[in-house]
């Protein structure tokens, strides 16, 4: 393939030098991946993550290339739903075709050092640059669902980044990914190669039927309540904090005082929450919500889902409150609306209702409620999802050039919900690093707070230098 060339700043040049499709090591029988209904949720969006590595590898650039598409190869294997085509059943439902087309694969040049990297904004250094993009070079057999991007620096550094369809993944099964791939590569066999992709776990009841809370939290999907048709939309923009171990605490310690025991995700949440609607354009009348992605694999084993299902089991309960209460009440108030949001949902039934729930709708999809503006748009107030990736080994993805020296998700989903996901910091101290997709006004918010804890990402925090 030719190069392409743009900017990915307005400092330096950046060149695709080549694209090649890498499939698995070994011959599969082609065969269709139904979706689960916990997949069936998620809108058709992708999500992104990408990894820093600086200078000096043990090999060179050419041969770090080949290590990674050979080990890819082999993952593939186990693996075989990414090498896949997402299609179109009769009724208009998505299914992975797995056929062995592989996945998209591109090399890239950046004339540039990985201290440059703007990462503070991602929209300017990371979109449409060092992740690759889901495009439709196979539209004769579907749209690919993986793709990987590898970006050689001048100053010897490179990127890897990667970019999933949010319906056969979610950031769990993305690490799982990552992770043997990693491992792969470094021929090493600590981590077994046995995903399970098989769908018919997730099953509905004999007879479905979904609680009220299930009812309240996911609707059937049309153009207005998605919010699809708002004439006017938010502008969002993705920003990269750093957050430091001692703010956490003492968040956590302020809002425990009077007995209560919410985690840091609960009480950094309720502080977002509070600093978002803190904007002119909200009226204290307006209706917030904050949503919690719930991981099902430990609440439902007992219906065979191990922890290393490969596929969606989220759940997406959300708090709400008028924004006048929000603003008035304790920090403590809100980390405990958002406890008990999350604690509604962290049981088999609730996921086994939203399961039952999508049967008795197909073909109408279901969508989380977080995700839509309600019917009178004046009363809707600001809302934003947030997914906790502080358990993922971002840093432990060393293809044998090292572990990487930042890592972050990047998810610019295009809903009118903003999105947030804290993960931990390269300096492994308990510090995060937040990656948000929000609206510019809560943006610049969360920027003026007197307060403020949420620091820009610099290469202070980075050591990329």
């Amino acid at each position: 393939m030719a190069s392409v060339n743009f900017s990915i700043s307005k400092d330096y040049e950046f060149k695709i030098v080549n694209t090649e499709v890498i499939v698995p090591a070994l011959p599969m029988q082609q065969y269709i991946v139904p979706l689960s209904n916990l997949d069936l949720t998620i809108p058709p969006v992708s999500v992104h993550v990408f990894f820093c590595y600086k200078n000096p590898f043990p090999r060179t650039f050419a041969s770090a290339l080949s290590h990674l598409k050979t080990s890819l190869s082999k993952v593939l294997v186990s693996y075989y739903v990414l090498a896949g085509r997402m299609v179109t059943d009769s009724i208009g439902l998505p299914k992975v075709h797995c056929n062995n087309k592989g996945v998209r694969f591109t090399q890239a040049y950046a004339a540039a050092a990985l201290s440059q990297l703007n990462l503070y904004n991602p929209d300017e250094s990371v979109q449409g640059k060092l992740v690759p993009l889901l495009s439709k070079p196979f539209q004769e057999d579907g749209i690919p669902v993986f793709a990987v991007q590898v970006t050689e620096f001048s100053c010897g550094g490179i990127v890897v980044g990667c970019t999933f369809d949010h319906r056969i993944a979610d950031a769990y099964s993305a690490n799982m990914l990552l992770t043997s791939w990693a491992n792969l590569c470094r021929n090493d066999s600590n981590v077994p190669l046995n995903p399970s992709i098989t769908r018919s776990i997730l099953c509905p009841r004999d007879s479905p039927a979904y609680c009220a809370e299930i009812d309240n939290t996911y609707v059937r999907h049309t153009s207005q309540e998605c919010g699809q048709e708002n004439p006017h939309p938010p502008s969002l923009a993705s920003r990269i904090y750093y957050l430091d171990v001692k703010n956490i605490m003492d968040l956590q310690f302020n809002a425990n005082k009077d007995g209560k025991r919410c985690t840091k995700l609960e009480v950094f949440s309720a502080y977002l929450w509070k600093l978002m609607i803190c904007t002119q354009k909200v009226k204290d009348t307006m209706n917030c919500k904050i949503g919690i992605v719930v991981d099902g694999r430990p609440h439902l084993k007992e219906i065979g889902v191990s922890a290393n299902y490969f596929g969606n089991v989220l759940i997406l309960p959300f708090a709400e409150s008028d924004a006048s209460c929000i603003k008035s009440k304790s920090l403590c108030w809100s980390a405990g609306l958002i406890h008990d949001a999350i604690q509604s949902a962290a049981n088999e039934e609730h996921f086994q209702s939203l399961i039952d729930l999508v049967e008795t709708t197909q073909p109408t999809p279901v969508l989380a409620k977080i995700y839509c503006r309600e019917d009178d748009n004046q009363s809707s107030g600001p809302a934003v999802l947030v997914s906790s990736g502080l358990r993922f080994p971002l840093y432990e993805v060393d293809f044998g050039w090292g572990k990487p020296t930042f890592g972050s998700y990047h998810f610019p989903w295009g809903g009118e919900a903003g999105y947030v996901m804290p993960t931990q910091s390269p300096a492994g101290d308990g510090s995060w690093i937040v990656y948000m997709h929000l609206p510019l006004e809560q943006l610049n918010a969360i920027e003026s707070d007197p307060n403020r804890i949420l620091l820009p990402v610099t290469q202070d925090f980075l050591h990329l230098a």
